[in-house]
C-alpha cells in the first residue's frame, strides 16, 4: 500500500528528514513517535504528496507520488496537527465542499457527512460557522474531512491532541474501524498508551531519522531492556523510547549527536 524509500527533505542547511524507508500494508498501522522537530510532520507531508522531497520515492498503491501527485492525493487522507478550516463556512457546507472536490456524489456526501457529524456529536453544531468552534470541535471536523472520501491511506498528525477522553476514544474506534476495512494508517502521536494500543509497528524518530522501527517485541529486543524482575513487568513503550532516543537533558544522548549531524549534513 505505502512504500517509502530513501526519503529526505532539506530546508536550506537543515536536513529535516533523511533516508526514511518504511512500508505499510493494507489494513496495517504505523505509529511515528518523536520529540518536536524529529521530522514526523515533514514525513507525513511528503507521504501525502503535499511536500516535494529532496530525495527518495513515495508510492501509494503502486502510484509514484512524484509522477502523479494528484492520483496519490485522491487515495490519501491527510489530517494535519493544525487544521486550516474555512472559518466563515458552516461545518456541513465545509465538508460538502471537500466532498465535491473528492468527486463524491451529492447524495453520498450528505449521507456520510450526516453520519460522521452524528458519530462525533457535532450534528447540532453542523450549521454553525467553523470560526465559532472550539479547538476540539475543529479537530473532529479535520478528521472527518480527511476520511470523508474513504481513502486507502490515512496520515494523521496528533489526531486526538485537543480531544477530551471520550472524544479521543471515539476517534480511535473510528480509525480502527477504517483499518479493519483495509485502510492503512500512519499516525504521529505523543501518547505512548495510544501508540501501544493502535500500532502494528512503531517507528521512533529523532532529528529526521528513524532510529528503530518494529513491533513492541522487536523494539524491546532492540532497546536492550529486560523485564523488571521485581514486578515481572515488561518494559513500557516509554522505557523503550528513552532507551533508544536518550533523556532530553543528556548531552551525550542520541538527540544531540543526531541534531549536530543533521545541521551539517
Amino acid at each position: 500500500m505505502l512504500e517509502v524509500e530513501g526519503l529526505a527533505k532539506r530546508y536550506g542547511d537543515v536536513l529535516a528528514l533523511r533516508d526514511l524507508s518504511v512500508q505499510v500494508e493494507e489494513g496495517q498501522c504505523l505509529v511515528l513517535l518523536g520529540r518536536n522537530g524529529a521530522g514526523k510532520t515533514t514525513a507525513l507531508r511528503c507521504m501525502a504528496g503535499v511536500l516535494l522531497p529532496t530525495a527518495g520515492n513515495v508510492r501509494v498503491d503502486g502510484i509514484d507520488a512524484a509522477d502523479d501527485p494528484a492520483a496519490v492525493r485522491a487515495l490519501v487522507g491527510l489530517m494535519p496537527e493544525v487544521p486550516g478550516l474555512y472559518e466563515r463556512m458552516s461545518a456541513r457546507a465545509y465538508l460538502d465542499h471537500f466532498g465535491a472536490i473528492y468527486d463524491l456524489e451529492p447524495a453520498v456526501r450528505r449521507r456520510r457527512i450526516g453520519d460522521l457529524l452524528e458519530m462525533f456529536e457535532l450534528s447540532d453544531a453542523g450549521d454553525r460557522w467553523l470560526g465559532t468552534f472550539s479547538k476540539g470541535m475543529r479537530q473532529k471536523v479535520a478528521l472527518i474531512r480527511a476520511t470523508l472520501h474513504r481513502p486507502r491511506l490515512v496520515l494523521a498528525d496528533e489526531p486526538t491532541s485537543a480531544l477530551d477522553p471520550d472524544s479521543a476514544r471515539r476517534a480511535w474506534i473510528y480509525l480502527k474501524d477504517l483499518q479493519k476495512e483495509g485502510c492503512a494508517l500512519v499516525i504521529c502521536t505523543h501518547s505512548m498508551d495510544e501508540a501501544e494500543q493502535l500500532a502494528g509497528d512503531i517507528g521512533i524518530m529523532s532529528a529526521g531519522r528513524v532510529l528503530a522501527i518494529g513491533s513492541m517485541v522487536e523494539l524491546r529486543r532492540r532497546s536492550g531492556l529486560k523485564t523488571r524482575q521485581e514486578v515481572r513487568e515488561l518494559p513500557t513503550l516509554q522505557d523503550i523510547y528513552l532507551a533508544i532516543v536518550g533523556n532530553p537533558g543528556d548531552s551525550q544522548g542520541v538527540d544531540q549527536r543526531e541534531l549536530a549531524e543533521t545541521r551539517t549534513a
